[in-house]
This record gives structure tokens, sequence and C-alpha cells, in this order.
């Protein structure tokens, strides 16, 4: 099936320096002893066995349906793993892992210490980084940086502060993650350094031109394979896991009906979240995510859509405004 793409609208010069931001909130789950790293392989599309200490990969959780529950980042640790999903997820995501636990060695416990994150990139952002973080050294993508000086002003007795490099707005983009009590510090060290937080519909661009899904952008009954993240978040090769049967058989001998695209739509800067998203007039979908940088540049959307509404033939409206599905970063390319 041909499908018509365009490319996104390149960058201004201003969105090349460095931003902050802290849309990125998580909760985290924390499943810990001899039996943890097997037991949530179990659960979750990723191949997670080969992780060292303080690597991370994405991952889904899905149920025995093989729907996503929840899109997750699994870091390992020194006695299981840390899983991160957008926050006020994790309670569910504990609950529905529990269910199954039985007899395994292991704990499965909410952080009861509230977290704050922000995310960062660019040249100013990394001078101010290596005051606190060794980051000279090439590091893979979520791998937990620990702070040169164990007495830094952003952790805690119990809680150290968390460094991981994160390309969800930008190739070279951070993620800093700070116990909550520590979060007007970490504000007043990077205002001290002249470092404000960007808009959020700049970094809601930047995230979209990425191809990056927030927990916002995958309804309900959504298949992994919808997303088109499979490279990061899906192995083919790993043991059984929950939802296993439907991820295999679609890659087997099947393939999906639809999938999570992003749409560049001009002159479109007063769209909001639920738009409706239409092929010949035909309403096929609604918004899930909204990045603008004003009305002389394309807004850029997200939606998960019918791969039959991308024909070339076929005529895309978002608010009844004309779209055309764009390249992403991240996003694989579009099922023919």
């Amino acid at each position: 099936m041909e499908s018509s793409m365009s490319v996104i609208p390149k960058q201004r010069g201003s969105l090349v320096q460095s931003y902050i931001s802290t849309l990125f909130q998580f909760d985290e789950v924390e499943v810990r002893g001899p039996d943890a790293v097997q037991f949530i392989s179990n659960f979750t599309t990723a191949d997670i066995q080969g992780l060292q200490k303080d690597e991370g990969c994405d991952g889904f959780f899905c149920d025995a349906r093989g729907r996503i529950l929840e899109m997750a980042v699994l870091v390992r640790n020194d006695d299981g793993l840390r899983i991160r999903v957008a926050r006020g997820h994790g309670h569910g995501l504990a609950a529905h892992i529990d269910r199954y636990h039985i007899r395994e060695d292991l704990t499965i416990s909410q952080s009861q210490e509230e977290l704050h994150s922000v995310l960062m990139s660019g040249s100013q952002i990394k001078i101010w980084l290596k005051e606190y973080f060794d980051i000279s050294l090439p590091a893979k993508r979520y791998q937990q940086l620990q702070a040169r000086d164990r007495d830094n002003p952003f952790s805690t007795r119990l809680t150290s502060v968390k460094l991981m490099p994160v390309d969800w707005v930008s190739s070279e983009g951070f993620l800093i993650i700070v116990p909550g009590d520590r979060k007007d510090v970490l504000q007043s060290s990077l205002l001290a350094a002249g470092l404000q937080n960007s808009a959020d519909e700049m970094i809601a661009y930047l995230r979209l031109q990425q191809g990056w899904p927030s927990a916002n952008d995958i309804p309900e009954k959504t298949l992994p394979q919808e997303v088109g993240l499979n490279d990061r978040t899906i192995s083919f090769k790993k043991g059984c896991y929950l939802g296993q049967e439907t991820v295999a058989r679609l890659d087997a001998f099947g393939h999906v009906n639809r999938r999570l695209v992003v749409l560049a739509v001009k002159q479109g800067e007063s769209l909001i979240v639920g738009d409706n998203v239409a092929s010949n007039n035909k309403v096929v979908s609604q918004v899930t995510s909204v990045g603008s940088l004003g009305k002389h540049e394309a807004t850029l959307v997200m939606a998960i859509i019918p791969l039959k509404s991308m024909q070339q033939e076929a005529n895309l409206t978002v608010g009844g405004k004309s779209a055309n599905v764009v390249s992403t970063v991240l996003l694989e390319t579009l099922m023919t």
C-alpha cells in the first residue's frame, strides 16, 4: 500500500539551543529479589535478561490478548529492576504484576517517595551537568549515571540523584531524576545557570518531531506493533510472556491495520487534543498530542489511524484542516 508522506518542517534556529522541561514525570515500581528479572521477563515484550547493572530499555506490558497496558522504561539494579511508567500509572502496573506473584522470591513495591524529573538538552545544559556528572564518556540510552559527589545538593540520605541519556525530544537529551524534596534545589540551580523551562508547546513539537509517544498517545486495546517502535520495545526471540501469542502471530502471519503516526497541519495552531482526524471526510481517529511553534510553522499532531486512511489518494484532515503524514526519527517507516 502506498502512502503519502512528507518531511517534518525543519527546526528554527532557536530550537537548537538548550532547553529544559518538566513534562516527563514518572512513577517507579521496584521489583527486587533473586527471581525478579525472570519474573518480569514473563510480562514484558522487552528482552531484559541481558541487561547489566544500571542499563535500561523500553518495553510494553500487555494483557493476555496482547494489548498494551503500559509502556515502560526498565532499568536493572543491584537486586532486580526499577520500572518507570507515566505518573499515576505505577499503582496499576504494580497491581497487575502482583496478581501473578505466587511463590517467586521477590518483592513488588511502588516507590513511596515522589520523584521529580527534568528533561534537558543542549550545549549550555552540558556545561551545567559537567559540574555534577561525568558525561565525557559515551553512555547507552537509559544508562544510569551517578553523581560524582555523593554529597551533591540533589540527593537525600535514602535516594541519590540519577541521570540517564534519553532521545525523546532530541538525540542528545538527558533526564535527571531527583527526590521530590530536592525539586526546588534543582530548579534554583538551573535558574542560577540561566536555564529556564521551555514552553510546553515547543517540547511537545520536538517530541512529535522525534516520533516519541506519551502514555496518552496509546489508547486502550492498542497492540505493540501498532505503536511502530518494534526495534526498541519488542523482542521476537525471547521466551514466553503474557500477550506474546498475539504479538508473535502478527509478526509471523499478519500485519496491523492501524498505526500511530505524526501528521503536519498548516495553520493548525488552534488544534487541541481530541480533534477529529478524517480521511476523505470520514472520521477515523482523534488527536492525542499537539505540538506547535506558532502560526508561522506547521503544527504537529499524533494519532493512531487506519493504514488504509494513509493511501496516496486519501485526503487527510485534522480538525477540518489539510494534513500530511510525516516521517519521524523514531517511528518506523509506514508498513506497506
